[in-house]
């Protein structure tokens, strides 16, 4: 009898053992778990991987990106369309009537030719090339199947310009307008208004000054994306500031606003805190300060920002809008006042227009004082559909979105000196407006990184299992010890091993 309690209590001492050797490694187990859990809340795996995937160095994704041919940004173009010409020329209606009409939409495909990137330098090195294509299914209409009612910009620009002469030049002008028969406001389809119109003014500047007049027809978009001209970029390659521009064709800022002259540099024309728009730093926080500047603009373009937005596959964004002080007089602006022209409302482009009136603002003069816009009936200001937002990943500086519009107009200045042009003194004349967008995320660019990036949803799922796997063994494990442990002095295990569980449970 004493033989077999023995037998039953050392069958019943191997159990246990084998039980507690499979409650330890579950311990075990749990506590790893519990690890891996505490690890992920504080290092995250993909990330650190997308870093590098994304870091400025050959045989990287942003290296494979800038040499590749990619898809840019959407421009739609909206015109404004003179509903009545005649009575506004004649005299009959004081106001200026206008319609929208658009948009016409273009897709631009980009190259970065002449690439390079130093490391010792930290910089990259590039000129962008841009090809545009009109695509019809985002638009209003074919562009040449719509003729439009227009202002003609050479006529009234170079009447604004004569404004401050003499009688002699004013005459000369009055006498070559007349013989050449150009006229204030000009009839033709939308497709020659953008990409160019035959003027008889640009055509005699063309030929009497190449070399200041070097176009012989005149379109907005065909000035805007001039082929002629080209850009050599500078942007940092190192994390903090990744992609904030250094130079362009070796200047430190904007030239045509004072920067070469050292006395007149300052915020307002050198590349601090100024981006392309294409990618941005590592790491961005809310406070860093973000201007954007492309040449098609001729200034830079101050964002302040609004928030944080999630995208509805996941990543996360910090949200921008262009600053309403953008077309405002204070010191971030001061510059673009150099050349005469300085109100609020609208900004210079007279230095990348020949000198030309021509100003920007943003779209319908939203947040304008409508006294600047009081002779035109037409302007519709609309938060929603005039406005700007700018999406931006914070950790690797992914553009997600953006969207903003600006507007192209005339300043004219006292042009009574000219009949054909007299009733549009002292006035602005909106032209047009182009809405700049990016519908689709930047991973169109650069989808390699975006594979791993959107993994960071894969990194909250393992928080979630391996958390839940270790709170799911902490109660079982309670029990399991409860019951199996026979003697009193088997329940040291469980003080230790299965409050541990369940505490940190």
């Amino acid at each position: 009898m004493t033989d077999k309690m023995g037998f039953i209590t050392n069958k019943t001492r191997i159990i246990i053992q084998k039980k507690k050797k499979k409650l330890c490694a579950a311990i075990f187990f749990g506590l790893c778990l519990l690890a891996v859990t505490l690890a992920l809340a504080f290092i995250d795996p993909v990330l650190i991987i997308a870093k590098y995937l994304c870091r400025a160095a050959y045989g990287t994704y942003v290296h494979d990106a800038l040499k590749s041919k990619y898809a840019g940004v959407h421009i739609s173009a909206y015109l404004f369309n003179i509903t009545n010409a005649e009575s506004f020329q004649s005299g009959e209606d004081q106001k200026l009537k206008v319609q929208e009409v658009g948009p016409f939409t273009y897709q631009e495909y980009r190259t970065n030719e002449n690439l390079e990137i130093d490391q010792n330098a930290g910089v990259i090195r590039y000129t962008p090339k841009q090809d545009v294509y009109f695509i019809p299914e985002e638009s209003v209409a074919n562009p040449e199947d719509v003729n439009l009612t227009m202002p003609n910009i050479a006529m009234l620009s170079f009447a604004s310009k004569l404004s401050d002469y003499s009688f002699i030049p004013r005459m000369g002008f009055n006498l070559l307008a007349a013989k050449l028969r150009s006229k204030a406001i000009v009839r033709m389809p939308a497709k020659d208004y953008l990409w160019g119109y035959n003027e008889s003014l640009i055509q005699l500047g063309n030929k009497l000054l190449p070399a200041f007049v070097n176009f012989d027809t005149l379109g907005i978009l065909d000035r805007l994306y001039d082929k002629k001209a080209k850009f050599s970029f500078e942007v940092s390659a190192r994390n903090e500031d990744k992609f904030a521009i250094r130079t362009i064709n070796k200047s430190g800022g904007l030239s045509m606003w004072g920067y070469d002259d050292p006395d007149r540099r300052d915020y307002c024309n050198s590349y601090t805190n100024v981006y392309e728009g294409i990618a941005y730093p590592t790491e961005m926080k809310p406070e860093r300060p973000i201007r954007i500047y492309r040449s098609i603009l001729c200034r830079f373009l101050q964002l302040d920002y609004h928030g944080r937005t999630t995208m509805w596959y996941g990543a996360e964004g910090l949200v921008y809008k262009i600053s309403n002080n953008t077309y405002t007089y204070n010191n971030d602006t001061k510059c673009l006042c150099s050349k005469g022209i300085c109100l609020d409302g609208v900004s210079d482009m007279s230095p990348c227009f020949l000198g030309l009136p021509i100003v920007l603002s943003n779209s319908h003069f939203l947040y304008a004082d409508p006294k600047l816009y009081e002779r035109i009936d037409g302007m519709k200001p609309d938060e929603d559909l005039h406005g700007s937002s700018f999406t931006i990943e914070p950790k690797i500086g992914m553009v997600l979105t953006t969207s903003f519009s600006v507007q192209v107009n005339i300043l004219v200045r006292d042009v009574n000196f000219n009949t054909e042009t007299s009733h549009f003194s002292n006035m602005l004349v909106p032209i047009g407006f182009f809405k700049i967008s990016i519908y689709a995320s930047v991973c169109q660019i650069y989808d390699s990184v975006c594979n791993v990036f959107f993994m960071h949803n894969f990194k909250k799922i393992l928080e979630f299992v391996a958390s839940s796997l270790y709170k799911l063994l902490a109660v079982p494990a309670t029990l399991f010890t409860w019951n199996l442990l026979s003697k009193p002095s088997d329940f040291e295990t469980f003080f230790i091993g299965a409050p541990l569980l369940t505490v940190l449970a």
